[in-house]
């Protein structure tokens, strides 16, 4: 039987989304902001931080698939709103941050428009887990244990609930 353990409160995630909208608007200042949720997993903190903004910013969502292949992974965008980021700051949002290789790909594609800049905003980062150098500009969480994560967005394979509003941890499964 399985355990669910609250890691993190709705009320500490909250805090720590504040504090971040609040770094990343003294990072940025007035400078034009895009944030570019990867759906599903980042729906919610996309949602959450674009509100906790002081300043206006605007959002678009991608979905990206990543497949394993004979030399590596393939990884295509499924899914784009209309984006335009030429001369704009990109934040691309991701709910957690393991291998990498889907936020690379993001990072290449987006840069074909030139933006201004392009960085990876992670709800949770598992730098560990990388297999390309990359690295998350800002991250809600890091250090978090291993094993299956649910709440906030996360959770949707095992009828868990993705909209709990904690971020917890299924143990023993």
């Amino acid at each position: 039987m399985s355990e669910i353990r609250v890691l993190y409160s709705r009320d500490e995630i909250n805090t720590r989304i504040e504090e971040m909208a609040q770094q990343i608007a003294r990072d940025y200042g007035e400078k034009p902001l895009v944030l570019v949720g990867i759906l599903k997993g980042a729906a919610f903190f996309l949602a959450d931080l674009a509100r906790a903004f002081p300043q206006p910013v605007d959002f678009e969502f991608v979905d990206v698939d990543q497949s394993p292949a004979d030399r590596g992974e393939i990884v295509q965008l499924t899914y784009a709103t209309k984006i335009d980021v030429r001369d704009r700051h990109v934040l691309v949002l991701k709910d957690v941050v393991h291998s990498g290789i889907t936020e690379n790909y993001l990072i290449t594609h987006l840069s074909q428009q030139q933006p201004t800049s392009v960085e990876v905003v992670a709800f949770i980062d598992r730098p560990q887990a990388r297999s390309v150098n990359l690295v998350a500009k800002y991250a809600a969480f890091t250090g978090l244990p291993e094993g299956y994560l649910i709440g906030y967005g996360l959770g949707s394979n095992r009828n868990h609930g993705t909209n709990r509003p904690d971020l917890c941890l299924v143990e023993g499964s």
